[in-house]
């Protein structure tokens, strides 16, 4: 019997001191709410970049480098595809720039002035243009009430003219694989 009572006492004080440890700080003093950037989102937003193949507009799914506007898709599209891309057939009419273009917003009307000395844009290389801002739009205004539908670009090349184009000729689900 002294066994029992020796092993009941054994489990008595483990069980005293594990409440003890429980009940304990561990030397970390408590916080308040410590602001540490921007809340996790899960899945960064992409852009739809639209290249040729074949005669036909596709879009591209990239993801975005950093600060999610619409002149940065401009600056992607106008780089053309990358090496893998290219592997898949995709090119793009676009002309190669001397700069960078300036992309303005009013409503759901975008102008882009490219600069000074770039080729005229081929009908094509107009809805590239067009359709991946307007894409660029939709990831921007993510959440708001702003349609790609309704997107209206105007091209300026300064010496050459201007040029209208609109969202509502872009391919809806024609996506490069």
């Amino acid at each position: 019997m002294g066994r029992g009572r020796g092993q009941r006492a054994v489990r008595a004080g483990l069980s005293l001191t594990a409440a003890a440890l429980l009940l304990s700080s561990c030397g970390i003093p408590s916080t308040g709410v410590v602001e540490a950037g921007e809340a996790a989102t899960g899945i960064r937003p992409a852009y739809v970049l639209y290249f040729v193949r074949q005669d036909t507009l596709l879009g591209v799914r990239s993801r975005v480098p950093g600060t999610v506007d619409i002149e940065t898709a401009v600056e992607l599209l106008f780089r053309g595809p990358d090496a893998v891309l290219g592997r898949k057939g995709l090119t793009t009419e676009l002309p190669p720039l001397t700069s960078p273009p300036t992309v303005r917003a009013d409503g759901a009307r975008l102008s882009v002035e490219l600069p000074r000395g770039t080729e005229p844009l081929t009908r094509t290389a107009l809805a590239q243009l067009t359709c991946t801002i307007a894409a660029a739009r939709v990831v921007v205004d993510a959440g708001s009430s702003s349609s790609s539908g309704s997107t209206a670009v105007t091209v300026t090349i300064p010496g050459v003219g201007r040029t209208e184009g609109s969202a509502k000729t872009c391919p809806e689900s024609a996506t490069a694989e």
